[in-house]
């Protein structure tokens, strides 16, 4: 908008010179004509000076962005202007942009993968005074609802001066808690969401969101002897759960052969009852296990059995 009343006023001159220059080869000005170019450059100035406090009135706030204003007069906020086009009025309010999309800050080893243009993890120390080195990422956005607290407490420059701190002493906080084996490798997606709620209560004092899973742990750097140990320890357990894994199959076979055994016993038992019973009982169940082409069968090395008989008989 400033740019076009520029342009605009450099025409109007342009053509106020080019009048002036062919009035003055016609023999130049009378005092009237003065008088009256005076009354109009004196309008003409006014209508210019409230057309470039009303363009410099008008602001543009784009999308997933609130415009703070604050009254220099009054001392007073009025409520941020929304995404859209808006009047304010230069000079005495004071206008600041500020972004409510979700944005990350990161803090890492690697240098420019962070937001600072340096090698900046987060050194810690557990409770058995472990150095550790955290790269970490932090999701949150400023409250629309709170964005004139905001700027008046803390201002544009919270991420350097709230979300970096707090962040970084509730991290060392928490980690001073654990045993560096704990948090490399069983307790740190319980860190991560105990560090969650505490940093959301944290920056909910600024007026700051920190988002659901706001906190994500990247990277624990342990010392390389500490990280050995802990691989160690891994494949000890492995091999342990292997070993009871094996030990269970050899119970469960073990089990089995008894069960077996078992109801072996029992038809072993079945079998000398019958016998007990009936002493012919080996002889009948020796023929039944004959093949069934089988019509006749001795018996007693004497007796001749004719089954086929035998079944035309029952």
């Amino acid at each position: 908008m400033t740019g076009l009343i520029t342009i605009v006023l450099i025409i109007a001159a342009a053509m106020v010179a080019t009048a002036y220059a062919r009035k003055m080869q016609q023999g130049g000005f009378t005092k009237l004509e003065l008088k009256q170019l005076q009354t109009r450059g004196v309008t003409g100035g006014i209508i210019l000076v409230v057309l470039i406090v009303l363009a410099s009135s008008i602001v543009s706030v784009p999308v997933g962005q609130r415009m703070v204003v604050y009254n220099l007069a009054t001392r007073s906020f009025r409520k941020p202007l929304e995404p859209g086009f808006g009047l304010v009025l230069p000079l005495i309010n004071e206008r600041i942009l500020y972004d409510v999309r979700t944005q990350d800050y990161t803090m890492s080893s690697i240098v420019q993968e962070g937001q600072v243009a340096r090698a900046d993890s987060i050194q810690v120390l557990s409770s058995d005074g472990l150095k550790m080195d955290l790269d970490i990422t932090v999701l949150f956005h400023a409250d629309p609802d709170g964005l004139n607290e905001l700027h008046g407490s803390v201002g544009p420059s919270y991420i350097d001066r709230i979300i970096r701190p707090t962040v970084r002493e509730a991290i060392r906080n928490e980690f001073a808690q654990y045993e560096a084996t704990e948090a490399y490798s069983a307790s740190r997606d319980l860190i991560q969401q105990k560090l969650i709620q505490k940093l959301k209560t944290l920056l909910a004092d600024y007026d700051v969101v920190l988002q659901d899973d706001g906190v994500k742990l990247r990277n624990i750097a342990l010392p390389p002897t500490v990280v050995a140990a802990i691989e160690d320890k891994k494949a000890a357990q492995q091999q342990a759960e292997q070993m009871v894994y094996v030990l269970d199959k050899e119970c469960q076979e073990k089990e089995r052969i008894k069960i077996e055994a078992e109801a072996q016993a029992e038809r072993i038992k079945i079998v000398n009852d019958a016998l007990a019973a009936n002493p012919n009982y080996l002889n009948w169940l020796a023929i039944d296990k004959l093949n069934d082409n089988i019509e006749l069968v001795i018996s007693d090395g004497k007796t001749i059995l004719n089954l086929d008989a035998m079944k035309s008989g029952n």
